[in-house]
């Protein structure tokens, strides 16, 4: 029988001398002794060798080409050109066809010599042949396809059809340069349980036969001490006995008996050892070959593999190779068993040179081949004691199963063969060592070659000393590191040091921008505001605490010094083969990590089934409480010690990365950095060229990393710019692939499936943030491989995390597969709704990614069903798409058939009792299906968009955009994907819509109770009452009691209206489709509007108890000073008199003294900057809260807390800035996308392209665009915060309605200037929500310093009164106390305070009237409704041309200007006679202050001398007694007024004099009559005088003035405008949608042909504009509807009524633009002239039209109203 080379394969016999490519010789020892070294002795050598040889370089030929003399497996150089980064991707399988396509490219006489001549057939086949190895397929498939094509095609070589897997596979090895290339090989070969071939002869001249223990790497790098190794080898009696196939029958080896490398076996067979590393506990070296031959190297590798794993012998050998007789070996079998027996317990130099400690001897299993029990029972005995000196523990007999008939009998007989080997190699097991480090592997196989290795005798045997398994250098330093650090009880900070500091720092940062002052009900009624302003005090100082100790983390992150586990990786990085010692150092770190990991999780999992335990609630008593106390404390120990646990490689080179980070220089002088020394630019150069060789070969790399998850830094960013730049000319850029799904789903698996990627895989939660894997693809693109963590986990962080997740690959993919287990679930899809959400308000993609769904797991692989799921999850996500206004394919790309379906993964069976595991062929075709979809999919989007630039030009573009991406997720993410689904945002904008109706309804009643019944109403009586009572007796009522008493009524009132509120809104939101959820949250936020109102009315209180409190200072004040002039009269018995110099002196003491505690207390009621500040942020949190369920940019804000608006001190560099501070550099890099200048220079360059030189647009030059497009937007921003903040300082308040509208001002007219008007002729684009922010912050800066000038102002104003009753303090100080005034003077003194006190109840009276008059234009105009309506139809209604222009430039304006007019009307028909009834009331009061003063000087008293006080210090006599005084005069009046008067007039006439008695000193009057006489004569000059009306025109024209802006403010409405025409909105109140009922042609407000320039007459009810297209922010042109769902949700649904209002109108508006259409083109220009003939025949009006210079009339009359100066024409 013949072999197919026409050899005996002697399969006759299986102890035939003769064997199939046997290698016929052998090597004995001469036995010389004890210490003597072994030497090799030629023993026989037969003539077959030559043929085995010439089999062998044939093969090497066919396979290997030219380069068979070039091959060596020598290590990869560190940043050396590495050809794997070229990597084949494979799309089809390899069939017949393709095979003979590879290898068949000539005439058949020349077919062998061109494969030769093209570097061999492996050259062509490696392709397919890794590719296998990446889905997990064997060779074997390859290996037939080769012999068919090989006996089909006489042309091709016929040692095609002598190979196998195994030599298919060294032909790979062979034809791979790189050695990380090969390692990769070889690990992927041994996971398809296959023998893996570790000696083999290498192609070459010598042909030599070579250890190959580089490929062992990955597998055998750490050593394990429960390993135990078989050594299987044989005599060449046995050579064709199957020795291989006897491990597969005994099951010994996992691996299938096709995947054995048994007969006919091929070239590579002889000589060589395969490995079977399939389980982990066993090894098992197949030895194929004679040790005792002439191949010494052989002889050499399995010696080593014997002494290094002390490994169990187990000899296969024939009964001939015993004697006959005496059972002793013959000479082949002796030798054997000495070389495997003796050496293994051979004493072993150390490292350094000393003898080192022996090893371990296991023992040698004899098995005698086709040998029955009964044969060799009768020399059993012999035997034994002949083998027992040479190592033999047990020697059986393994009879020829394949004469049996029985499989039964087979199957029992290889049972009882498999059972005692089992129970051998258990005992011997117990006394084994395991197998340590590969790099004592290396040393022991140098030593053998060296010569260097001696025999021990047998008695000396028990002597030696046993050596543990060892590790590498490597390995024991990373160890005594790890137990270092565990013993210290923080691995992980001892570790990394750096990274803790860092992680602290992210999760300050990320608490400091969530600490938002968010404001919350409060519990108590009386203390509501302050408790929020104290929650917010409290925040504001956590957060001061915060920034402190952030600082503090950043001094100690750049003083900590670099740890040794640092260190030691740094010396790995430095050693001459680095990527193998990082290869090692990942196998050592996961050993040491196995043990004390795998205890804890196993407790974490008790301790979990204990906590959800029946009987453990701590409800069951205190007992139990105690119990599940310490039971929770324990499990967060457990999290704890796991978290210290969780670290691997990635973590080395993120903390190296810190290291490197701080390294480098500051960006800026303050920053604070170590410098970087010679020495330290060569490590980061080594490590960036190491890390770059990794990264560069495929190697997966971390990119969001930690907890908080952070993208990595700029070292990371500096590899992947030098490994990504794209070559020499190469515009086509980067492909970008990424995998989202459940966690557990096998996404890892999937990708490593489909491009080969080496993402770790495992159960539960393997990859953390984000994985990335790069490489290049021959002739394709490079490719970018994204692997994300698990979304949908119960140990996730919730839907935001799963969002940002999905969002983040989403938006930076060109291709995302979405992978999972089982069918679509409605899980899914509501994730991919919120994500659309998100990316619509976001506007991060540059593309539209394409969805494409894996299903997995799927046995019934029927596409139908599963492409109907699918559509249907299509249409739903087109629904929620054009909810958001745009089409699905604006945001996303997904077919209807884009569903994949795979089987499972893994197969798997039972085998002896053992599970084993494989890789279906099922699941790898389908799976290289699913990638040549993968790159049709690529290749056709990039087709669809060739016409534009690459997305991602390079790698590091690729990640600065990702960078981006991941800020403004991190920052702004929250606001958008809190919620689950779309579902949820309608529900909780439907709740808004609710709680604002109840809201208002609350605040200012409901149509069937009235308005009365409103909160405001009710608390506008309440305090009008109060301010009536302390105006009407000032004197009488104690402030600070009145202000408890309001208080508290205001309190109880605002407590009824939230119990009535809330009751309101649980009968509106009753509807059982609002989820409990979403009410509790709405019901959380309808309490603050209430609260608001209640201290708005509390402030307006405030105004009026400050007013009445000045007044009453200023009482004080007075009292205070005659309280000092009575002091001085009765101390001087009204007789001393001051000189002028002393009286002034006396003054300005007492009056420093007094100012000074006036300012203190002033100060004191003055609110300071941080105050405003918490006012402030409370206001803009709760319009922020509300604003955000309003579509559009709305979105995006965030509640912020205080301390991100910082009060800069000047020339504070520490402190950030405001957007209008920053710098042209800070606005480029906070707030546009990085790379935007290059975006902006190839925009040129493709105009330069298309339209020539000559006609290139020189605005988007570099030099124009950086000096003008920022300083441009800048000023824009200027401009508009200039305008809020001038409003809000004329208004001195802040509320709610007006921070809202600030916001509404800040996203919807800023924002929208900035990104369409501004940045309109350039491609580049703002980073949305960073600017947005900006803004916002902007915003609240601007209204806190607003505020603050107003607290200065009244500050100012306070002092400037003072000031002024200073003067008149001090006039009536000096009258008293200096010596030559009399009567006279202090009468007319006397009047002129009794004048001046009487004022203020004229003022009164004047704010009085003027509240009435406001009273009665509210009823005029009493909403915008009405009053938009009004102007309408005073302007275009009435043909009023002059009107309709002031309409048309400024409607707001225009609209003030009617108000302003109904106002003066009402104020003429109203105020004159009002104001001649207050004059004729305060004219009566003087009267009767005259007739008052006559009675009391006819008053009888107490005769006496009559003595002038002042004359009387001339005369030297004292006054009498009996003379009377000014408190005399008072008293009379005050009782005068106690009287019954005749009416009601008169009695209020009499009670403002007797309230309104000026303070004064008690002076001594010495004449009654001239005093009396002189005050009347006084007190009628200014009765008859014109002061007074004068007072009363001026008083009541500023009282009118300011209650007609505060009623202006109420009925001025919203502000927004229709996006179509501009004409302004009309509903009141609080809303979220906007409408309005007459809309004007667009070309009223400038609107024109984009190409034309003609005027648009398109009315916005027309069929016209309803079926128009609409220029999106987006540069898409879309329908009427997609246009404002997409840029104006709120002005949806849109009016589109077609009856005879529209008509009316169009007729209206026609006229308008004849007779108003030159002002209006003069105005618009360069708009284009046109006027339809038959409008202008049927409109025109002569003499009335208006001209060109009407528009300045007009423009004047705009501008004053604008600055508060027009005023109505009587």
């Amino acid at each position: 029988m013949t072999g197919r080379n026409g050899y005996s394969n002697g399969l006759d016999s299986p102890t035939a001398k003769v064997a199939c490519r046997s290698c016929l010789s052998v090597s004995a020892f001469v036995p010389t002794g004890a210490g003597r070294f072994l030497r090799q002795v030629p023993w026989r050598r037969d003539a077959g060798s030559g043929m085995q040889s010439q089999g062998f370089h044939e093969f090497c030929e066919v396979m290997l080409g030219p380069q068979m003399h070039r091959v060596e497996l020598m290590p990869d150089e560190v940043g050396a050109a590495e050809p794997g980064m070229s990597c084949p991707i494979c799309l089809e399988e390899l069939s017949s066809e393709s095979v003979r396509a590879v290898a068949s490219k000539a005439p058949a006489k020349e077919g062998f010599s061109d494969i030769r001549k093209t570097g061999g057939l492996v050259a062509s086949l490696r392709p397919f042949l890794e590719d296998l190895l990446v889905r997990r397929q064997g060779f074997r498939g390859a290996v037939d396809l080769l012999g068919a094509a090989a006996d089909a095609d006489d042309r091709l070589p016929k040692i095609l059809t002598e190979i196998t897997a195994k030599d298919l596979f060294l032909a790979l090895l062979f034809a791979t340069p790189s050695r990380r290339r090969r390692v990769y090989l070889a690990t992927a070969y041994s996971a398809l349980r296959v023998p893996l071939p570790i000696v083999f002869r290498r192609p070459g001249a010598e042909a030599r036969t070579s250890l190959a223990l580089d490929l062992m790497h990955e597998l055998a790098c750490v050593p394990n001490p429960s390993r135990q190794l078989i050594l299987s080898v044989g005599t060449e009696r046995v050579a064709n006995a199957g020795k291989t196939t006897l491990l597969g029958t005994l099951s010994l080896v996992s691996a299938a008996d096709e995947d054995l490398d048994i007969r006919p076996s091929g070239p590579m067979h002889l000589p060589s050892c395969d490995l079977f590393c399939a389980d982990a506990g066993r090894w098992l070296v197949d030895v194929h070959g004679h040790l005792p031959c002439g191949d010494e190297d052989l002889r050499h590798a399995v010696l080593a593999l014997n002494i290094w794993g002390s490994a169990v012998a187990m000899v296969h050998c024939a009964l001939s190779d015993l004697h006959s007789t005496s059972g002793a070996p013959r000479k082949e079998l002796a030798a054997l068993l000495s070389d495997l027996s003796q050496v293994g317990v051979a004493a072993r130099v150390g490292r350094d040179g000393t003898p080192g400690q022996a090893l371990q001897r296991s023992g040698v299993v004899v098995l005698v081949r086709d040998t029955s029990e009964e044969v060799f029972a009768p020399r059993r005995a012999a035997i034994e004691a002949a083998l027992r000196p040479l190592g033999a523990v047990v020697v059986l007999p393994v009879e020829d199963c394949r004469s049996f008939r029985s499989a039964a009998r087979r199957a029992g007989a290889m049972e009882k063969v498999r059972s005692r080997l089992e129970e051998v190699w258990k005992q011997l097991g117990e006394k084994a060592r395991g197998t340590p480090s590969l790099e004592e592997l290396h040393r022991i196989h140098s030593l053998i070659v060296d010569g260097q290795v001696q025999r021990c005798p047998a008695d000396q045997l028990a002597k030696v000393h046993v050596a543990p398994a060892g590790r590498s250098k490597l390995g024991e330093e990373l160890n005594r590191i790890l137990d270092a650090a565990h013993r210290a009880g923080k691995v992980y900070s001892c570790l990394f040091p750096l990274s803790v500091i860092k992680r602290r720092l992210n999760a300050l940062g990320r608490s400091q921008d969530s600490g938002t002052g968010k404001s919350t009900a409060p519990q108590g009624a009386g203390s509501a505001g302050n408790s929020r302003l104290e929650q917010l005090r409290i925040e504001e100082g956590m957060a001061k605490a915060r920034a402190e100790e952030m600082r503090s983390l950043q001094q100690e992150l750049n003083s900590t010094p670099r740890s040794e586990a640092s260190s030691f990786f740094s010396d790995i990085l430095a050693s001459p083969n680095p990527l193998s010692g990082l290869a090692e150092l990942t196998r050592y770190l996961e050993d040491w990590k196995e043990p004390r990991v795998q205890p804890l999780l196993e407790r974490q999992r008790q301790l979990l089934d204990h906590t959800g335990a029946p009987g453990s609630s701590p409800s069951n008593g205190p007992s139990q409480q105690g119990a599940c106390d310490l039971l929770a404390g324990e499990l967060d120990s457990v999290v704890a010690e796991l978290a210290e646990l969780d670290f691997s490689i990635d973590s080395f080179w993120a903390e190296l990365e810190l290291l490197v980070e701080r390294q480098l220089p500051p960006k800026d002088s303050n920053a604070s950095g170590r410098s970087a020394t010679k020495a330290d630019a060569d490590a980061r150069a080594r490590a960036s060229a190491c890390y770059g060789s990794m990264l560069g070969s495929g190697q997966p790399f971390q990119l969001l990393h930690s907890r908080p998850l952070q993208m990595a830094g700029g070292f990371l960013r500096s590899v992947l710019e030098a490994i990504g730049s794209p070559h020499h000319g190469d515009t086509q850029g980067i492909y970008v692939v990424s995998v989202i799904g459940a966690q557990s789903s096998a996404k890892s698996t999937l990708l490593n499936f489909l491009f080969g990627c080496g993402f770790a895989v495992s159960s539960g939660r393997c990859t953390r943030g984000l994985y990335a894997s790069y490489f290049r693809p021959e002739g394709g693109r490079p490719m970018l491989v994204l692997d994300s963590e698990g979304l949908l986990s119960l140990g996730s962080e919730g839907s935001t995390f799963d969002g940002q997740i999905a969002l983040m690959c989403m938006t930076c993919s060109h291709l995302v597969l979405v992978n999972n287990k089982g069918e679509l679930s409605r899980q899914l899809q509501d994730l991919l709704e919120i994500c659309l959400f998100a990316m619509k308000h976001l506007r991060l993609a540059r593309i539209q990614p394409r969805l494409a769904f894996v299903l997995r797991d799927q046995h019934d692989r029927s596409r139908t069903v599963h492409e109907d799921m699918l559509k249907q999850m299509r249409n739903h996500l087109e629904d929620a798409a054009r909810s958001l206004g745009s089409p699905l394919q604006d945001l996303i790309l997904l077919d209807g058939t884009a569903v994949f379906l795979l089987p499972s993964a893994v197969t798997s069976e039972l085998r002896q009792g053992q599970e084993v595991c494989w890789t279906s062929e099922l699941f790898a075709r389908e799976a290289l299906q699913l990638r040549a979809e993968v790159f049709r999919w690529l290749r056709e989007d990039t087709k669809r968009r060739s016409s534009e630039p690459a997305e991602f030009s390079s790698l590091v573009h690729w990640y600065d955009y990702a960078s981006a991406v991941w800020q403004t997720l991190d920052q702004f993410g929250q606001q958008l994907l809190h919620c689950r689904t779309m579902h949820e945002i309608e529900q909780r904008r439907e709740l808004a819509d609710v709680a604002k109706s109840a809201v208002r309804d609350a605040l200012d009643g409901s149509e069937a109770e009235g308005r009365c019944s409103g909160f405001h109403e009710r608390a506008r009586q309440l305090v009008d009452s109060f301010v009536h009572r302390i105006h009407s007796s000032p004197t009488r009522f104690d402030l600070d009691t009145t202000d408890m008493e309001l208080g508290r009524a205001l309190a109880h009132l605002r407590d009824d209206f939230v119990q009535q509120l809330e009751h309101l809104f649980e009968e509106r939101s009753s509807d059982p489709r609002f989820s409990a959820t979403a009410k509790e949250q709405a019901r959380q936020q309808i309490r603050t509007p209430i609260e608001w109102a209640f201290e708005n009315h509390l402030y307006t209180w405030k105004l009026h108890l400050k007013k009445a409190s000045d007044e009453r200072a200023m009482h004080e004040l007075w009292i205070h000073f005659t309280g000092v002039l009575n002091r001085h009269l009765e101390s001087s018995g009204h007789r001393s008199c001051l000189s002028e110099k002393e009286s002034h002196e006396l003054f300005a003491a007492e009056w420093h003294l007094y100012e000074a505690s006036f300012m203190e207390r002033l100060r004191g009621l003055n609110k300071d900057w941080q105050t405003l500040l918490h006012e402030v942020t409370l206001l803009f949190n709760h319009a922020v809260a509300k604003l955000q369920h309003e579509a559009g940019a709305l979105a995006l804000l965030k509640e912020v807390g205080p301390q991100q608006i910082v009060r800069r001190a000047v020339g504070d560099l520490e402190q950030p800035r405001c957007l209008t501070e920053q710098t042209d550099e800070e606005w480029e890099e906070l707030y546009f996308h990085v790379g935007w200048w290059g975006a902006m220079k190839m925009h040129g360059l493709a105009l330069l392209q298309n339209a020539g030189a000559g006609n290139l647009d020189t605005t988007l030059t570099g030099s124009t665009l950086r000096s003008s497009v920022i300083p441009r937007m800048r000023q824009a921003v200027q401009h508009g915060l200039s305008q809020l903040r001038s409003e809000v300082r004329a208004r001195g308040v802040m509320d709610e309605a007006t921070a809202a509208e600030g916001l509404r001002h800040v996203a919807n007219v800023i924002l929208h200037d900035l990104e369409t008007r501004l940045l309109a002729d350039c491609s580049a684009t703002l980073m949305r929500p960073q600017i947005l922010h900006a803004l916002h912050v902007a915003l609240r800066t601007t209204c806190v310093e607003a505020l603050e000038d107003v607290e200065r102002d009244k500050l100012e104003k306070a002092k400037a009164d003072l000031l002024a009753q200073k003067a008149l303090v001090e006039e009536h100080f000096l009258l008293i106390v200096q010596h030559n005034k009399g009567d006279v003077e202090r009468a007319t003194n006397f009047a002129t305070l009794y004048h001046r006190s009487l004022s203020s109840w004229l003022d009164h009276e004047v704010t009085q009237l003027a509240a009435d008059v406001r009273s009665q234009v509210l009823q005029a105009m009493p909403d915008p409704q009405r009053s938009s309506e009004m102007a309408f139809q005073m302007s275009f209604a009435s043909r009023n041309w002059p009107d309709v222009l002031e309409y048309v430039l400024d409607t707001n304006s225009y609209l003030e200007k009617q108000f302003l007019i109904i106002f003066h009307q009402q104020k003429r028909s109203f105020v004159g006679t009002a104001r001649s009834q207050v004059e004729k009331r305060i004219l009566g009061a003087y009267r009767l202050l005259q007739d008052v003063i006559g009675q009391w000087a006819r008053k009888e008293s107490t005769p006496g001398e009559r003595v002038d006080i002042v004359k009387a210090s001339v005369k030297g006599a004292a006054p009498s007694a009996a003379g009377r005084s000014v408190k005399e005069l008072k008293d009379f009046i005050s009782m005068h007024a106690e009287r019954i008067p005749p009416d009601a007039e008169t009695a209020e006439a009499h009670r403002q004099l007797a309230e309104r008695l000026p303070a004064t000193a008690d002076f001594q009057i010495a004449d009654a009559k001239l005093f009396a006489e002189t005050l009347q004569a006084r007190v009628g000059d200014y009765a008859v005088s014109a002061d007074i009306p004068k007072r009363l025109g001026e008083t009541l024209e500023k009282a009118l003035r300011e209650q007609s802006l505060q009623a202006w403010s109420l009925i001025r409405g919203c502000s927004e405008k229709c996006p179509l025409c501009g004409s302004k909105c009309d509903l009141v109140g609080e809303h979220s949608r906007h409408r309005c009922v007459h809309h004007l042609f667009p070309a009223f407000h400038g609107w024109m042909d984009r190409t034309t320039g003609l005027p648009s007459f398109n009315h916005c009810l027309s069929c016209d504009t309803r079926e128009g297209t609409y220029e999106c922010k987006d540069g898409a042109w879309r329908k009427l509807e997609e246009y404002l769902r997409s840029e104006h949700p709120a002005w949806l649904p849109f009016v589109t009524d077609s009856g005879a209002t529209r008509d009316r109108d169009v007729q209206l508006l026609r006229a308008a633009w004849v007779n108003c259409r030159e002002p209006l083109l003069e105005y618009f220009s360069p708009m284009t002239d046109e006027c339809p003939e038959e409008w202008h025949e049927s409109y025109f009006e002569e003499g009335r039209a208006l001209t060109r210079k009407d528009l300045q009339t007009a423009k004047d009359t705009i501008r004053k109203l604008r600055l508060r100066r027009w005023v109505p024409p009587d």
